[in-house]
Formats: structure tokens, C-alpha cells, sequence
């Protein structure tokens, strides 16, 4: 389990870095970070595009050892794409993103981060005019040990 010593929301990274290689192969444009988000305009926006976001955590009702606290982190990672034709179908795209990230782990230090594991996501999927937006939801379990 990835022991937290720097960095609370370095989930976030490793998943960007999880999904750097749909950038690399130009299945995805761009992946954007939670503190990235207020700079995206949809008029502006480029697609396919994935965002990351934190929503949160839960500690298990059991009692915990000492002041370690094991932490399930929850993350969305939102597809956004242009409603077109000429853009790769979201189902398709959906595909390569779930496959780059669930069940997957990342070496953070000497550490392992993950596995990163699909839960039910509590945002649903939404749509404007020209954009549609598809959110997926991973978890991933973390220790948390005060200094």
C-alpha cells in the first residue's frame, strides 16, 4: 500500500501519467488537472481531452492502528470529446482510457501507487450543443501516517 509522505493528492499524477501514452498516440490531446480546469473554455476546448479530478475520501469504520490511517481515495477521470463525426467515437475512446488506467499501478519514488480500481461514479454523463462529457470513476487505497 503507497504510504502518503509528500504529496496527499499524488494519485492525480500518477494517473495523468497513466494516461500519458493516449497523448503520446494522439488518442487523447490533452489530460488536465483539477487546478487546470478554471483555464478551460468549451468554446476553447481541446478534444479528446481527459480530466482529472479528486472527489474525496473514506476511511473504513474499523478501527485503525496507531495514527496510520488507510484512506480510499476516489478520482474522475472525465472524458470530454466534440460531438462530431470526424472525432473518434466516445465508446471507442472510453475503451482506451479504462484500459489505460483500471487495474493499473505507478512507481512513485520506491513506491508502488495503486491498483487503480473503477467504482460506480455519482456524476453522470452530460452533454451541450457541440461537447459530451464522460465521467469515470477509480479508486485506490493509500496510508496516511502523521509525522
Amino acid at each position: 500500500m503507497f504510504d502518503i509522505k509528500d504529496d496527499y493528492l499524488a494519485a492525480g499524477d500518477a494517473l495523468t501519467q497513466l494516461l500519458a501514452p493516449l497523448v503520446a498516440s494522439q488518442q487523447l490531446k490533452k489530460v488536465y488537472q483539477a487546478n487546470e480546469l478554471s483555464d478551460v473554455d468549451e468554446r476553447s476546448q481541446i478534444t479528446p481531452a481527459a480530466h482529472v479530478l479528486y472527489m474525496g475520501d473514506v476511511m473504513p469504520d474499523t478501527a485503525q492502528g496507531g495514527n496510520t490511517s488507510q484512506i480510499k481515495q476516489t478520482w474522475l477521470v472525465v472524458l470530454a470529446c466534440r460531438l462530431s463525426i470526424h472525432e473518434r467515437q466516445a465508446g471507442e475512446q472510453l475503451v482506451s482510457l479504462l484500459n489505460a488506467v483500471v487495474g493499473k499501478s505507478v512507481k512513485v519514488g520506491d513506491q508502488l501507487l495503486g491498483p487503480f480500481v473503477r467504482v460506480n461514479s455519482s456524476i453522470k454523463p452530460r452533454f451541450t450543443k457541440s461537447h459530451g462529457y464522460y465521467p469515470m470513476a477509480v479508486t485506490v487505497q493509500l496510508r496516511f501516517k502523521p509525522s
